[in-house]
């Protein structure tokens, strides 16, 4: 098992409860710690941190760098996403290298709760709505699991003060004009102040609803996919209009967002509004053809859309 170590205290967190679990349940650990090179000196003591971490507690680890910034430049995305989709491919090669079948993050259930109310802010449909999935696919020979998902971060801190466990403190998370940092610190506490303190439970609960829901609509648009798929690259695909047009706009709707994710192209930016005027598009005449963020445009060509994304 590949356990995930960004130093912070969910991460050491999960590594020391795994580390209890080693010899009763016969796993084999490594660490893998991916430095971002966004924090300057404070990125490069969390990295010597957690090899010295890992070299204490005999668990072999991975350190590699990703220059994130210069990505995000490259491929015209936003620093967030990027550092996360570097994150994973980090992993993923990690895990294939080492031979490793699953892959352990440190998700708590306040990150599911910030999901996705984050989700629903930015608009979303029901595959923001489940949020973080507790088990998927990385690789073909690889799993990425969350078993933290259930714990709360107050559970997290406990288990680190009885251990006497220290672990690095990110002082970018304090940093308020990151959406994520002001969903933490000032909405969600202000949420539970004034409305609901059960807010977060309340969240996480929607998530797990609405993942039954996502899967049985992600099954009939895949299956959707398939029928409409004429051909795809990197940067183009092509479908064919009719196979779309014969079904609900819901189910339509789905087909795009899983294309999207299929094609690995940038759905930060897509609101519902974008997936409704992409929808919208397929069923009428006019316009010959629309833009969409991340640079992808989709024109129409007799019965065949054509979407395409500037590289």
């Amino acid at each position: 098992m590949l356990v995930a170590v960004s130093g912070g205290a969910d991460s050491v967190a999960l590594l020391r409860g795994l580390l209890q679990l080693r010899e009763p349940l016969q796993l084999t650990l490594r660490a893998a710690h991916l430095n971002h090179q966004l924090r300057g000196a404070d990125a490069d003591a969390d990295a010597d941190w957690v090899e010295a971490l890992c070299r204490r507690c005999d668990v072999p680890c991975d350190i590699e760098i990703a220059p994130v910034r210069a990505l995000a430049e490259q491929t015209r995305r936003g620093i967030e996403e990027t550092a996360r989709d570097a994150r994973y491919d980090f992993l993923r090669t990690t895990a294939v290298r080492r031979a490793c079948d699953v892959v352990a993050v440190a998700h708590t259930a306040d990150d599911q709760a910030e999901t996705v109310l984050h989700h629903i802010l930015r608009g979303t449909g029901l595959t923001g709505l489940r949020g973080m999935e507790w088990s998927r696919s990385l690789s073909d020979s690889t799993r990425l699991i969350r078993p933290m998902l259930v714990t709360w971060r107050t559970g997290v801190e406990q288990f680190l003060v009885e251990l006497g466990q220290d672990f690095r403190q990110d002082a970018t998370n304090q940093d308020v004009s990151l959406t994520r940092n002001r969903l933490r610190h000032e909405l969600l506490p202000r949420l539970e102040q004034d409305f609901n303190p059960r807010v977060r439970e309340h969240l996480c609960q929607l998530a797990e609803q609405a993942a039954g829901c996502e899967e049985a609509s992600r099954i009939a648009a895949d299956t959707l996919l398939d029928a409409a798929l004429l051909d795809q690259s990197e940067h183009v695909v092509r479908l064919q209009r009719e196979v779309l047009v014969k079904v609900s706009r819901s189910l339509t709707r789905e087909v795009f967002v899983r294309l999207w994710q299929r094609v690995n192209w940038p759905r930060q930016a897509m609101t519902f509004s974008h997936w409704e005027r992409l929808v919208d598009f397929v069923e009428s005449d006019q316009p010959a053809a629309i833009d969409l963020p991340g640079l992808i445009s989709v024109r129409r060509r007799a019965n065949m859309l054509v979407l395409q994304r500037e590289p």
